[in-house]
């Protein structure tokens, strides 16, 4: 018995040099990562007498981020990226497709934190880059959909917007608190990466990627510098 109580205190202390109770923190920076699912909506909008759809089934997707606050911790920038693996219905067959997805970003919170903040709402927008990752290779018409991928594989600009919330743990990591993010966002891709088969009709319509995540994150630093 003696014994195992003694492995017991040796885990506990163990476990309060990693994740230790602490007060909130108006911290400066964090990184973290972050869980969800993403729905994608038609990437042939508008196409004429599609009788195919070509629009993904809803799925996970991964994504970390840093981020920076400023002044009193109201506005702030990020660097997020994902990556998911949606599934596209194409001529030959539903194909899986890796998603990938990066943007820069500006925050900013109604309410400056404090010390003692433990919920801190926010609002977000920025621009990046997306990319389907359809590969290299001939021009394919899919008819059914309408749609002709150009076999040439490249990024599309994209606008980000969203709302979420921190939520501030009593436990720290290191010498920073352990943050709870939940936060919808819509990743606005402005083309599609298929044209339409049709040479005189027009571009494809704006695709909506609409996430809801869950993440933690790790506060590092105080505003001002202070530690």
């Amino acid at each position: 018995m003696r014994r195992y109580l003694s492995a017991a205190s040796v885990l506990a202390v163990l476990l309060a040099a990693g994740i230790s109770p602490a007060r909130a923190q108006d911290y400066q920076s964090s990184v973290g990562w972050n869980g969800g699912v993403i729905m994608t909506t038609s990437l042939n909008d508008g196409a004429a007498s599609a009788e195919v759809e070509l629009k993904p089934d809803l799925t996970w997707v991964l994504g970390a981020h840093w981020d920076r606050w400023v002044a009193n911790g109201q506005v702030g920038f990020r660097v997020q990226g994902g990556m998911a693996r949606p599934v596209l219905p194409w001529t030959q067959g539903d194909r899986k497709i890796q998603l990938l997805m990066a943007d820069l970003g500006l925050l900013l919170r109604p309410v400056a934190p404090s010390p003692y903040s433990t919920v801190l709402p926010f609002i977000g927008a920025g621009v990046g880059l997306i990319n389907w990752g359809l590969g290299d290779g001939p021009v394919t018409t899919f008819g059914p959909a309408g749609a002709t991928y150009p076999g040439k594989e490249k990024p599309k600009l994209m606008a980000v917007a969203g709302l979420g919330i921190d939520l501030v743990t009593p436990f720290q990591w290191g010498e920073g608190p352990l943050v709870l993010r939940v936060e919808g966002r819509n990743h606005f891709q402005l083309t599609s990466p298929f044209d339409p088969s049709n040479p005189e009709q027009g571009d494809f319509g704006m695709i909506h990627n609409a996430v809801v995540s869950v993440g933690l994150h790790t506060g590092i630093g105080n505003l001002g510098g202070g530690r």
